[in-house]
């Protein structure tokens, strides 16, 4: 074994978990998982959905690669629980994380930070029919806390939205009703201190959904973006600002849309991006020369020499 890999000593790779995204999170671990074994690191994988704290105190780690998606994941939940248990970990701190899967409380950030995001609304069972009165169409509604597209549904002209609202809100107590940003879509990955090659998405389907993004030959990605340098500098700046603003640290993946005079506006941040098979960071990752192990070993390395937020 190399001498890099044996220093980061047994690694438990989180995945699973009991959030909406729980088979995303099983692919990206086992992905992550199988990259480190080729590698040679002595990785195990640890379902958080079944009891992990006493196997952790029976069968202990040194260092852990976070693959959750989702509530539990990256909401700073797990992050609490391993600074509790002094563990080191790929990723942001519990309030980062927080900050950043709360789309509201990322956006209140990304104003105070000048960074443009789309004019948004939070509606409730309470206040809901008030509020999309005097909205606009065309817009988009998603629940304030969910990834992978999951709960997300659009209002287009002359569309009644009263009864997927009201179902929305059965499920979700808050909802986010957003501007819909009519153009191309992108996103910059951000490894480290940098940020790496725009990715243009041009999905199949209506938008970038759950089935857009999981399922292979649903969405060409144009890597890098066929842009011109001025946009992709553009963006590459404020995937940082955005990923800074936050708190954030390792890695980070900043959505965005453009309009039609290409004016870029960030849609969310994603604390732990995907790492399957049609993944945006390690796709952006390999477009620097980082295949997947690499970009994987380069993470542990970051979170072993990294001090976490309290």
């Amino acid at each position: 074994m190399h001498s890099v890999q044996a220093s980061f000593g047994r690694v438990g790779v989180f995945l699973g978990g009991k959030s909406h995204e729980r088979a995303i999170s099983l692919r990206s671990g086992m992905a992550v998982y199988q990259a480190l074994k080729t590698a040679g690191v002595d990785a195990v994988t640890i379902d958080t959905a079944n009891g992990f704290r006493s196997k952790l105190k029976r069968d202990p780690v040194d260092l852990v690669f976070l693959a959750l998606h989702g509530i539990g994941g990256e909401d700073g939940t797990i992050q609490k629980i391993l600074n509790r248990f002094k563990i080191p970990y790929v990723g942001s701190g519990p309030q980062a994380s927080s900050l950043a899967f709360d789309k509201v409380k990322a956006k209140q950030i990304f104003h105070r930070n000048g960074i443009p995001t789309p004019r948004y609304a939070v509606i409730t069972t309470k206040n809901w029919k008030r509020i999309l009165k005097n909205w606009q169409t065309p817009y988009v509604i998603k629940p304030v806390q969910e990834g992978s597209s999951i709960g997300i549904f659009f209002v287009e002209k002359k569309q009644n939205p009263a009864k997927k609202v009201e179902a929305a809100l059965k499920k979700y107590d808050r909802l986010l009703v957003e501007e819909k940003i009519d153009g191309r879509e992108f996103t910059v990955g951000i490894l480290g201190s940098e940020a790496l090659p725009v990715i243009e998405l041009r999905p199949k389907r209506k938008f970038y959904d759950y089935q857009a993004k999981y399922t292979k030959g649903m969405t060409e990605y144009l890597v890098p973006a066929p842009i011109p340098e001025k946009l992709t500098k553009s963006l590459q700046i404020m995937a940082l600002k955005a990923h800074r603003a936050l708190g954030l640290r390792d890695l980070s993946r900043v959505d965005f849309r453009t309009d039609a005079r290409n004016h870029p506006f960030v849609l969310e941040v994603n604390s732990i991006p995907g790492f399957t098979e049609t993944s945006l960071l390690p796709k952006a990752a390999a477009e620097i020369g980082l295949d997947f192990s690499g970009l994987c070993l380069k993470l542990l390395s970051m979170a072993q020499n990294g001090s976490k937020e309290k």
